[in-house]
Parts: structure tokens; C-alpha cells; sequence
């Protein structure tokens, strides 16, 4: 999906992603960095396997056959997430149809949490078209929806718990989730189901609150004493899941692995099995970064931000980031961009007004007001989100990639190197620690005079 192309003195990236390339010379480069790329599954057998051998617990069908279930629930992922779900879909309701239930009786719930509704085209592509037609029905869940929320009482951490009552109700509940690196919740996948899949908005937004977010515990790749996976957790026993399947995929979006069973114990295996493919070693600090969210977080902007979020630990104020991404969506969240417009001129105030008024997607407004007062600068190409809401983040609007590398060269110096670290949420970043040595400061005099 990604490569470097030598030719020479000189080096092309390529995204065959979004079909954009940049050319630079060979010693301006320091390299693309990604994490390994797990094989994909060739073998169509390992999901009936992976759903009659589970890694714990008991086969679905017989779960079923076991609470002389009528009814079952199985929450499944919106566009946002790309998770591979029809391989499964199909097996889950031939294992409910085994373990006594009707094709009326079972219930795909699109755990949406609070993004847009899933279109009749993308929910087909969700379950595939047998299942779409055996009867089987499939429904948005709605946050905002006071009628069909069922209140369960408050988590250890004084969370609301408030899901979608039709699926609370089934005497069944299946999740099926795609395990990758998380910014708040340490990882995807399992419990994010339920919370924030199919929560209500309030529970959304207490779960996602400032403490939690910028609690130490809390980043990409922490599991243990994290605040936010822990109350998700919480949330998700309450709610009662019977059965999960959890995938892991490689950066072309085809699965690598699934694991299925009990809800921690198949999720944890899934992790495990991630672990050994996300961690990215950078052989030192470079002061220009390009890095794009790719598929699928390159639907819309706010999701898009990511890629810049999982980058924060990395960057300072002589960092330069090349942002950019199709975002056929646009924006598509005023919340997202709610401080920035009220407080256009003053990053404080934006951020204490997060803060203080915060709202369910202010979760990436908030990191990103701490990069931007780093002194971090951000150049994005993007011919769908105006331009007056790029500014509005502080960002510098540019036509091409081509155009958005001369002007970080100018930013820095046309010695500083450049890091592609395509997408960056698929990975924990690190750096050598014994190679702390930015061409910023090899580069002091140059840099100076191009301020």
C-alpha cells in the first residue's frame, strides 16, 4: 500500500492508497516506517474453525441451545472501522440457526456510537447479501434515541450505563470487533462494542471525559490501569456478552487472524497476537513527518486527525507534519471543531472551553490543541474540508504534496530529513533512545535563518 521507489540520487514515495506520490532526494530521506505487515488468511476454513473451536468458552450454537435462546443481538462495526465481518456473519447465523433460533429472531445492531447512521448499500457490504435477505434483521443503533436506552445503573467510576434496551433484551449477545491500536482505549476491539457502540450518548461522553482521557494510564497500547478500557470493560459485563469474535488485519484491511470466544478472553488473545506488529523503532527525530491516515480514517477529517494524535509523543516546535487524505466526508463533526471556531485566536481559551463544555468528539479537539501549543506545524492536502475550517486548526492549506514539502523545507532547512510514517494509528511510535539527534540541531544556523 506503501513503498519507496530508489532511482538514483533520488526517492519516490508512493501511496497506492490514494494514489499520490512525492519524489525527494536520497539524502533527505530517513525512511518509511510502518509496522510489520501480518500475512492474510488464505485459508477460508479458519472462521468456521475459529467459531467452532473458540478460545474459550462454549461454541456459540451451543450457548444458544443452552438458554433456549429466542433471540440474539450481534453488534457489529460501521464504515469507520473496516472490519472484515462478512467473513463471519454468515457463520454466526448459521451457528444461532443450529443452537434453535429462527432467522427472524437474530438482530445485527451497527454499533455506531455517535457517528452518522449506516447507509442500506454500507450495511449490505457489512453482513453480505445473504444474510441481508434470510431474514435476519439489521438496525442502526441511536445514542440519541431516549426510547430504546436501557438504564443499567453507574460503573465503579460513576459512568452511566445506558445501552440500546432491543439489543439489552436479546437473550443472546454477540460481538464481533477489529483489534488494532487505540489512542484512549489501549486497543480496539472486544468491549468497544458496547461502549461506545451501542451506549448512549451521555455514556459516551462521561466514558470519554477530559480526566479519563489525560489520565496517565490512558494511550495506545495500555491495557492495565487504563481508565477507559477498564470502564469499558465494566460496561460490557454489565451488558452481558456472550460471545465475540475479534480480528486482526493487516494494512490492506484483509484479516491476519481471528479469535473468538469469550468476550476478555478472545479479545486478549487477538491483542497478543497484535503486539508483535506495531511497534515502530524511529532511528532518530526528524523535523519532517508525512503521515497519512489512510483507510478507513481517511472517510472524514475528525477521524483523520489520528494519525497527527498518535504522533504527539514524538513531536515539538521544530516539528513539521505533512498531513493529508481523500476525507470524502469533509469535516463531519461540529463538536470536533466547536473551541476552534468559538476561540479562533487562543488555543487557552479553546482548550478550557473543551474542557469545561465537553462534548463527545471534543475527545480528539482536546489532544490536538496540546499539539498545536507545542509549536508543531501542520500542513495538510485536502481538496474536501474548507479551507476556512484547515485555518480555523491552525493548519496551512496545500494544493500537493509536492507543494506541502517545499514549504516545510522552508519551515526547517532543505538538509532536514523526512520521516513517512503512513498510518501512524496502526502503531506504537518510539524513538532510539540513543539517537536523539534532530537535524534541527545539526542544522541550527540554517534553520534559524529560514525562520
Amino acid at each position: 500500500m506503501y513503498q519507496i521507489i530508489k532511482s538514483g540520487g533520488s526517492v519516490t514515495y508512493r501511496d497506492h492508497c490514494e494514489n499520490r506520490s512525492l519524489s525527494l532526494r536520497r539524502e533527505n530521506l530517513l525512511g518509511l516506517f510502518a509496522g510489520k505487515n501480518p500475512p492474510a488468511l488464505e485459508d477460508e476454513s479458519v472462521y468456521t474453525e475459529s467459531l467452532c473451536r473458540p478460545v474459550s468458552g462454549d461454541r456459540l450454537s451451543d450457548i444458544a441451545r443452552g438458554k433456549k435462546a429466542k433471540t440474539a443481538a450481534i453488534l457489529i462495526s460501521d464504515a469507520t472501522r473496516n472490519v472484515p465481518t462478512p467473513k463471519v456473519a454468515g457463520r454466526l447465523v448459521q451457528e444461532l440457526l443450529r443452537g434453535g433460533l429462527a432467522p427472524e429472531g437474530i438482530t445485527f445492531f451497527v454499533a455506531l456510537g455517535v457517528h452518522r447512521p449506516a447507509s442500506d448499500d454500507e450495511i449490505r457490504g457489512f453482513v453480505g447479501d445473504e444474510v441481508f435477505t434470510c431474514g435476519a434483521h439489521v438496525r442502526n443503533h441511536d445514542a440519541f434515541d431516549e426510547s430504546n436506552l436501557v438504564d443499567l445503573g453507574h460503573t465503579s467510576r460513576n459512568t452511566p450505563i445506558r445501552l440500546n434496551r432491543a439489543a439489552f433484551d436479546c437473550d443472546v449477545k454477540i460481538t464481533v470487533g477489529k483489534v488494532e491500536l487505540h489512542e484512549m482505549a489501549g486497543f480496539s476491539g472486544g468491549r468497544k462494542s458496547v461502549l461506545p457502540g451501542i451506549a448512549a450518548a451521555e455514556t459516551i461522553a462521561v466514558n470519554h471525559r477530559p480526566e479519563m482521557i489525560f489520565n496517565p494510564g490512558t494511550g495506545a497500547g495500555k491495557l492495565e490501569g487504563n481508565p477507559i478500557h477498564e470502564d469499558m470493560l465494566e460496561v460490557a459485563r454489565r451488558f452481558g456478552v456472550d460471545f465475540s469474535v475479534n480480528f486482526v488485519v493487516n494494512d490492506t484491511g484483509q484479516p491476519a487472524a481471528v479469535f473468538a470466544g469469550g468476550l476478555e478472553e478472545s479479545h486478549l488473545a487477538a491483542v497478543r497476537h497484535l503486539r508483535g506488529y506495531c511497534t515502530v523503532t524511529l532511528p532518530r527525530r526528524a523535523d519532517i513527518l508525512v503521515a497519512p491516515p489512510g483507510i478507513p480514517l481517511n472517510c472524514d477529517m475528525y477521524q483523520g486527525v489520528k494519525a497527527i494524535i498518535a504522533l504527539q509523543h514524538i513531536l515539538d516546535g521544530n516539528s513539521v507534519v505533512i498531513f493529508y487524505g481523500d476525507f470524502p466526508e469533509g469535516m463531519n463533526s461540529r463538536d470536533f471543531m466547536e473551541p476552534f471556531r468559538l476561540f479562533p485566536d487562543d488555543l487557552d481559551r479553546a482548550r478550557e472551553y473543551a474542557w469545561n463544555h465537553f462534548a463527545i468528539q471534543m475527545d480528539h479537539t482536546l489532544p490536538m490543541i496540546d499539539i498545536l501549543k507545542k509549536g508543531v506545524r501542520i500542513l495538510a492536502v485536502t481538496d474536501t474540508v474548507p479551507r476556512q475550517d484547515i485555518a480555523l486548526l491552525r493548519m496551512h492549506w496545500c494544493g500537493s504534496l509536492d507543494e506541502a514539502l517545499d514549504r516545510a523545507y522552508a519551515m526547517t532547512s532543505r538538509q532536514a530529513e523526512v520521516a513517512f510514517l503512513p498510518q501512524p494509528w496502526r502503531s506504537i511510535i518510539t524513538e532510539h533512545p540513543d539517537r536523539r539527534d534532530p537535524c534541527h540541531l545539526r542544522q541550527k544556523p540554517e534553520r534559524e535563518a529560514a525562520r
